[in-house]
């Protein structure tokens, strides 16, 4: 918790002036109090309009006075409570970036994306809780009990007896609720998981039909959720009630205490030791420390689930980055270009065996190499291991004639781009979400990259050209369209390597044919690697990487490997020839 609060000292004036308002806020409170007792005891007595009038008018500057405090208090609170927020999501999303593939499935998609709201805006609510609601709680909490026993220490005596109950009722109301609090937040990362699950996978749940399946597992956890907060309303439910009876006696004891005392006074004929304005100012004063104990319970909720979202949080800030930036001046770069594999195997964290095992190659500036194998052989593993999205368990794996790992991260990948299988586009325009490879490229750079991408015709085919919009996840465009509107944004990024990751799936074998002759006419000096499920793709790269169970069978031409590489035959001839195609045609 202390971590994540300094975060509040950056906004330390604002967090200071909102508990000084608030103070003066209830010490109006209390005075306007004390001039209610004055006007009982002595105003309305004197039937003096002068005097009454003056009272009431003191009344009422006390209430501007607090009624200033009070709206202070709350814009200090919520400038320190927003900016707090503000600057500790920006730097727990910036963490979350920066994570690797591995971490950040561990914590779970539903999990982060709970930390970095519901979390966060939990210690929001603190914050500004704690500024400004515990500093009222404790004000009127002190002051209370100084002022009631200013009136007489015999009430005192009220306080002894009520105090220490309310303290022990909350005591056991709190061992009871605060452990709840951390599995509360876990059940909102399920939700937050299923419903990420559901809305990202809507087509297949829609394609085998199983809205009630999902709507069964949504209900399941949605109620799991739902039993903790009754829970914990149950106790509240309780708890304030009981509160009350604790205030209700307090007020009556007062009143009996009062009322004993003054006709005993009137029957001897002395000045009674407590007035009927004291009275009435004690009730109000037991009243102000027994809901301010409600309201220091109220926050200590909070608090509660405060830490737990802290702690969480923590998790995240705290996690100790599995790739981290090196120290290489990309100035001292002699090469550009080239990639090299040297002995490099890799398994995934908790794995058993390896995915990638011995890997030797080395590919030159320019160069367009295939990777092909069967499902599961390690050709996306592979590519990882080149932008350092995974680390190579052995061996170097080495970008312009240097270790990945020297590289800063963001300036290794500058020098790569990527298009995936699975097109991730974005809500807005398509030329926005080609520019998202290079935010300052030209209408030039981005109508070539769209022409070179074979988007163009289907991009000036649309009514607002390069200004359609896109819908979220590109739901408006065909699986093709997304692709090549991904291999577009890739290639107007002008990188040094380009990589496709099956990218080319959806299209046809005319289209696939023009994107890579275009590709060689206007971009031959980049690098491209190309992992491939079909030799229709792969055969006109100047080399083909073949793998078989995360090892290097063969890395040659595929006039080549035709000759002497029979896994390769084995998936030429599975491919091609069944479908009639043959070599050279």
């Amino acid at each position: 918790m202390i971590k994540v609060l300094r975060y509040l000292k950056r906004h330390w004036l604002a967090a200071i002036l909102a508990p000084v308002f608030m103070a003066i806020e209830v010490s109006m409170d209390m005075l306007i109090t004390k001039q209610m007792q004055q006007m009982i005891d002595i105003g309305i007595p004197s039937k003096d309009l002068e005097v009454i009038t003056q009272i009431g008018l003191l009344m009422l500057g006390l209430v501007l006075i607090g009624v200033i405090g009070g709206i202070l208090s709350g814009v200090f609170a919520n400038i320190a409570s927003c900016n707090f927020a503000n600057d500790l999501r920006k730097d727990v999303f910036n963490k979350i970036m920066k994570l690797s593939y591995d971490q950040t499935d561990k914590f779970s998609t539903g999990s982060l994306v709970t930390r970095v709201t519901n979390d966060i805006t939990q210690l929001q609510m603190f914050v500004a809780m704690m500024i400004r609601m515990l500093i009222r709680a404790l004000s009127m909490f002190i002051f209370g009990i100084v002022f009631t026993l200013l009136i007489t220490p015999r009430l005192g005596i009220i306080l002894a007896v009520v105090l220490p109950l309310e303290l022990i009722l909350m005591i056991i109301f709190m061992r009871k609720a605060f452990p709840i609090f951390s599995v509360i937040q876990s059940k909102i990362d399920n939700i937050n998981t299923v419903v990420h699950e559901n809305v990202s996978g809507a087509r297949v749940v829609k394609a085998f039909g199983k809205e009630e399946y999902e709507d069964g597992r949504f209900e399941v956890v949605n109620n799991e959720h739902l039993a903790l907060l009754l829970k914990i309303n149950t106790f509240f439910a309780i708890l304030i009630p009981i509160f009350m009876i604790f205030v209700y006696g307090a007020q009556n004891v007062i009143i009996l205490m009062g009322g004993r005392s003054i006709f005993s006074a009137y029957e001897a004929g002395v000045t009674p030791e407590i007035t009927i304005g004291q009275i009435t100012q004690a009730t109000t004063y037991i009243t102000m420390i027994c809901f301010a104990l409600i309201q220091v319970g109220m926050i200590l909720t909070n608090v509660a689930r405060a830490v737990a979202s802290a702690r969480r949080i923590n998790e995240v800030l705290d996690c100790e980055l599995e790739i981290a930036d090196g120290n290489l001046d990309i100035n001292e770069i002699k090469e550009t270009g080239t990639i090299e594999f040297k002995n490099v195997s890799f398994k995934y964290p908790g794995a058993n065996g390896n995915v990638l095992t011995s890997l030797s190659f080395k590919i030159n500036k320019g160069e367009s190499v295939a990777i092909v194998g069967a499902t599961g052989s390690g050709k996306t593993s592979l590519i990882n291991l080149i932008p350092r999205f995974y680390e190579a368990t052995e061996g170097e794996v080495i970008v312009d004639g240097h270790n990945v790992k020297e590289f800063k991260q963001e300036e290794l990948r500058n020098k790569i781009s990527i298009a995936l299988q699975k097109s991730e586009l974005f809500a807005g325009t398509i030329k926005e979400n080609i520019l998202w490879g290079k935010l300052d490229a030209t209408d030039e750079e981005v109508a070539e990259a769209a022409r070179i991408a074979q988007a163009e015709e289907f991009i000036l085919s649309k009514e607002n050209k390069f200004e359609e919009y896109v819908e979220e996840k590109g739901t408006s465009l065909s699986g093709g369209q997304k692709q090549r509107l991904s291999i577009a944004r890739a290639i107007v990024k002008k990188p040094e390597i380009l990589i496709f990751d099956d990218s080319t799936s959806a299209l046809d074998l005319v289209t696939e044919a023009k994107l890579y002759k275009a590709m060689h006419e206007s971009i031959s000096d980049v690098t491209k690697i190309i992992v491939a499920q079909r030799i229709a793709t792969a055969r006109h790269a100047d080399k083909i990487i073949v793998l078989d169970y995360g090892q290097i069978v063969a890395f040659d031409t595929h006039e080549k490997l035709l000759e002497s590489c029979s896994v390769y035959q084995d998936i030429y001839n599975s491919q091609l020839k069944r479908e009639g195609v043959f070599d050279g045609q």
